[in-house]
């Protein structure tokens, strides 16, 4: 069965949609942009900020839905998992189908361009055809783009959605615009590239030492000394850093007389326009993100107790906002915690407007995702589910 007899049949099929108009709660407003959220079932729903669903994907018989992002305001891209039938599907919040894609392994990562007038989503596969992973750009339009069939692990958009670039094989980073630029100087080990407005903030390796780097096209600009297997995310004018100790290696670098240096363990904060360097918390930090400004970085803590226990908190200019501890729902946390920095570019837990973030967390024993606002002591419950992923602004 061909791809487009396969996206035929599918519609035939249908996959059961149940949905719930409330046209109050379907704006993208801050104050009532939705989540997308999946529950133990492997369906998806869409829930206002106040619990109530606004609609709900569920899949066909013998299928399962999984890590449903935002593709836009009021699109929602998830996977398929089925025995021959493994898709990306995109559809609007009202139920429309955007577009429907199989392919021969299933799709684990995705995520979407900025580029308001398209829905497409950079994609990562299994290769069907040899050993390794395969990159793809996904628009509905067959067939897909093959963007990298070596070693690509990480993919980073520009901000305006006219460039793509992928990190393959903890070596390489392959920029593509109008034209395909693999960039000469080796980029740092196995990380999460990310593509700001200042540029495509990388790591920049130059003999036995690491530069977190910003490249503008043409050139790098180093902002800062790194050591050791190192995570970042970043968002408005600023990237959060955390850098883990190998064997005996130390922190202070000559290179700190001429630029900052990023010291292992503690997280750090490093300024793009001043360059300056500020170390948030000392212990290792397994899930951080940046709200959409670069303004709140929320992240998740350990701490003490009988029972696994985290806690959230939030840095903002010098002052942190501590909240109370609670369970983590451990499947989210197995699979987002190692790969946070690549996810922090496709899924957001903050509210559009930072004032609020949103979480999966093991209540009573189930399942639950949980609305922290920012001027709340206490998060509040509003549904059922294993993954969240607030909308964008429109």
């Amino acid at each position: 069965m061909g791809v487009v007899d396969g996206m035929k049949r599918f519609r035939l099929a249908g996959v059961v949609v149940v949905f719930v108009v409330i046209v109050a709660a379907c704006t993208t407003e801050t104050k009532d942009a939705p989540l997308v959220i999946l529950d133990k079932e492997g369906a998806v729903a869409i829930v206002a900020p106040d619990g109530e669903e606004v609609g709900r994907f569920e899949p066909q018989d013998g299928a399962q839905y999984f890590q449903p992002i935002w593709a836009s305001a009021d699109t929602v891209v998830r996977a398929q998992i089925a025995p021959g039938d493994n898709r990306l599907i995109a559809t609007r919040v009202g139920g429309e189908e955007v577009w429907s894609v199989q392919f021969a392994t299933a799709p684990f990562f995705y995520l979407a361009s900025p580029d308001p007038a398209i829905t497409a989503v950079v994609s990562l596969r299994n290769n069907d055809q040899a050993a390794g992973l395969i990159a793809e750009v996904v628009d509905g339009s067959l067939p897909v783009e093959v963007v990298g069939e070596e070693a690509p692990f990480y993919m980073t958009w520009a901000p305006d959605g006219a460039g793509l670039a992928t990190h393959a094989g903890g070596s390489r980073l392959d920029v593509r615009t109008t034209t395909i630029e693999t960039i000469g100087d080796p980029t740092g080990g196995f990380q999460a590239p990310v593509w700001l407005n200042d540029g495509l903030v990388t790591l920049r390796t130059e003999g036995v030492r690491t530069f977190l780097a910003v490249w503008d096209g043409e050139s790098f600009t180093d902002v800062a000394r790194v050591r050791g297997s190192t995570r970042f995310v970043g968002a408005g004018h600023r990237v959060a850093i955390q850098s883990t100790v190998v064997g005996n290696e130390n922190g202070i670098a000559a290179g700190a007389h001429v630029i900052p240096a990023v010291r292992p363990g503690p997280l750090n904060v490093v300024d793009l326009e001043d360059g300056s360097v500020t170390v948030i918390v000392s212990e290792p930090i397994p899930v951080f993100q940046w709200d959409s400004t670069g303004t709140r970085l929320l992240y998740l803590t350990l701490v003490d107790g009988p029972d696994p226990s985290v806690a959230w908190r939030v840095w903002e200019d010098g002052e942190i906002t501590e909240f109370e501890p609670f369970s983590p729902e451990l499947s989210w946390l197995q699979v987002f915690g190692p790969f946070a920095d690549q996810y922090a570019q496709s899924v957001s837990l903050w509210s559009p407007d930072g004032s609020a973030f949103a979480y999966p967390a093991a209540v009573d024993g189930a399942s639950r995702i949980l609305v922290q606002d920012m001027g709340e002591e206490l998060p509040r419950d509003i549904a059922a589910g294993v993954w969240v992923a607030w909308a964008p602004r429109e």
